[in-house]
């Protein structure tokens, strides 16, 4: 009996022995008891070889596609490896670490026009439109040297002596909406700046009345009701604040891209968000700068020149033909257009005088709000901690002093702006002027 059983099992090790090595390692993926637990796993070209361990399988073992494999409660560890498969990057791209800068607002203009883009074109469109004026006046040298008696060549002179002198206004025109930019980008960036301190500010005194009415509670001096009041306020509190660091995030990484950086770098504009004084140019005096300077002035008068030489041009034909009435309407309407120019300037030079003097006005009174309610949380600070009024009151006066701190900045921003571009509209302007 006991010859029989021994022999029974010989078979049966011999039958274990004899499975293929496929069927092993499909079994280990689910329980192996021959697997190490420091065995590493590399699949190349359909094959799997573990390293370190007992089992070997070459060609054809395992072959996934653009798949995924998922071993659960395996004897399989892979340890400090890495897996790279076809469309599939292990790698991820990290914000390219560079060094802060420190840059005030005249160095933020000296760089645009250094090797901003914009300052670039400018310069190819005024040397595109002073080629054109020298076209012209070849065209007037082969007339003067072929001695030919055309109408044509006082148009030519004219055209020459505009574009001659409009280039560089076009060119200083491109040059102010540049610089009009980079000031708008840059104190947008402080303005934003600011607000995360206002909303900073704001969440200390919400998490001040939170953690005072949380002991007043303990004490039993306040109800459940203030707890969940004070408890709200915070989390309102939090929440702006995240949202004016978010905010304030975008905002430097759009100026980073303005500028031409990366939009990972550090800035600090050192610049303040302070009002700037109010300009002491009257609104007449810029009126009557703007009348002369404007290059819509300057435009609106070539047009009006240019058409009045083109219906001389084709004044020997009949008034009643088209190519007669066309040019004569064209010349009516540069010439109704040349008188309207002035009057559209002067509104522009006087509704930017009055827009920047509303503003002033609302940084003054914004500024003693800002300061009274400075003073109003402080007071209310106090008189909660005396009982005097509830968490609900002193929420609501923190409220409003964040509401008023926030309106003031935004003040502050608007007016310099407007200062801004009342400056430059007594000037060229930032409109160019189309030259053919």
């Amino acid at each position: 009996m006991k010859k029989q059983l021994f022999i029974a099992l010989l078979s049966s090790a011999l039958i274990v022995s004899s499975v293929p090595l496929i069927a092993i390692a499909e079994t280990t993926a689910t329980k192996s008891a021959a697997a190490t637990p420091t065995s590493t796993v590399a699949a190349t070209n359909a094959a799997i070889t573990a390293t370190g361990s007992a089992l070997t399988t070459t060609n054809g073992a395992i072959n996934s596609t653009n798949g995924a494999i998922t071993v659960t409660n395996s004897a399989i560890t892979t340890t400090d490896t890495t897996i790279t498969s076809a469309g599939i990057s292990a790698e991820a791209q990290s914000p390219v670490i560079v060094a802060p800068i420190s840059l005030s607002l005249d160095s933020a203009y000296k760089k645009m026009l250094a090797d901003s883009p914009q300052a670039t074109l400018a310069q190819y469109s005024k040397e595109d439109e002073l080629s054109k004026g020298k076209s012209y006046s070849e065209k007037i040298s082969k007339i003067n040297k072929l001695d030919l008696d055309t109408a044509s060549k006082p148009m030519l002179q004219e055209s020459r002596k505009f574009i001659n002198e409009q280039a560089p206004r076009n060119y200083d025109a491109s040059i102010n909406k540049l610089k009009s930019q980079t000031y708008e980008m840059y104190y947008n960036y402080k303005y934003t700046e600011a607000q995360v301190q206002v909303a900073k500010d704001n969440l200390t005194r919400a998490q001040n009345i939170y953690n005072s009415t949380m002991l007043k509670y303990k004490l039993g001096t306040v109800s459940k009701l203030d707890t969940l009041t004070a408890e709200t306020s915070l989390n309102t509190a939090k929440d702006n604040y995240t949202l004016a660091v978010n905010g304030f995030e975008q905002i430097k990484m759009n100026f980073n891209l303005f500028m031409g950086y990366n939009i990972h770098q550090k800035a600090t504009l050192t610049d303040s968000l302070t009002a700037l004084p109010f300009p002491s140019k009257t609104v007449d005096v810029s009126v009557k700068e703007a009348l002369i300077n404007r290059n819509e002035i300057h435009g609106a008068n070539y047009s009006a020149i240019m058409a009045e030489y083109l219906l001389n041009d084709v004044k020997a034909y009949p008034p009643s033909s088209a190519t007669y009435r066309s040019a004569r309407i064209a010349l009516l309407m540069a010439q109704e257009s040349a008188e309207l120019t002035p009057g559209q300037i002067e509104i522009d030079v006087r509704t930017k005088y009055m827009d920047m003097k509303q503003k002033y006005d609302a940084v003054t009174s914004g500024k003693i709000s800002y300061e009274n309610s400075k003073e109003a949380s402080r007071l209310g600070q106090l008189q909660f901690e005396s009982g005097v009024i509830t968490v609900t009151d002193l929420s609501g006066i923190n409220l409003n002093t964040f509401n008023i701190q926030q309106d003031y900045y935004k003040a502050i921003l608007d007016y310099n702006i407007a200062v801004n571009a009342y400056n430059l509209s007594s000037g060229i302007g930032t409109e160019t002027i189309s030259i053919q």
